[in-house]
């Protein structure tokens, strides 16, 4: 299972909750939400072996193989422990990757950055 709670890009997946509090509308987070990346999990995109920063896609697009997006991954940080004196490893939100796999071959799964899958989706290689 993959923890993908309380990723860094995320935008809320329920609409927030508006209160009225002493004549003032207060919105609150619906209990049920969970903060995904800005990326739908599970879109599906078409990933291209030419896009690098800066410079959008280099080569023609491609359409022969769909990946679908399964998780957002929370970052590493090390983070000092003073009572043992040594550094901890922790998970914390503001991590750009996600986890993709290859609906041509189920196998494979890959690591990407976010913004190739932002590259990709600027250029409308999503899959409806």
């Amino acid at each position: 299972m993959f923890r993908q709670y309380y990723a860094s890009p995320f935008r809320p997946t329920y609409p927030a909750i508006a209160k009225t509090v002493r004549r003032k509308t207060v919105y609150y987070t619906d209990p049920r939400d969970k903060q995904v990346g800005t990326i739908p999990i599970g879109s599906v995109l078409y990933i291209q072996d030419g896009v690098r920063p800066l410079s959008g896609l280099t080569r023609q697009v491609v359409c022969r193989e769909p990946w679908i997006i399964e998780a957002w991954i929370p970052r590493d940080y090390a983070k000092w422990d003073q009572s043992t004196r040594t550094f901890r490893s922790v998970r914390i939100r503001g991590g750009h990757l996600a986890v993709v796999r290859s609906l041509r071959n189920r196998r494979r799964v890959q690591l990407v950055a976010d913004w190739i899958l932002l590259a990709c989706l600027d250029a409308g290689l999503e899959k409806f």
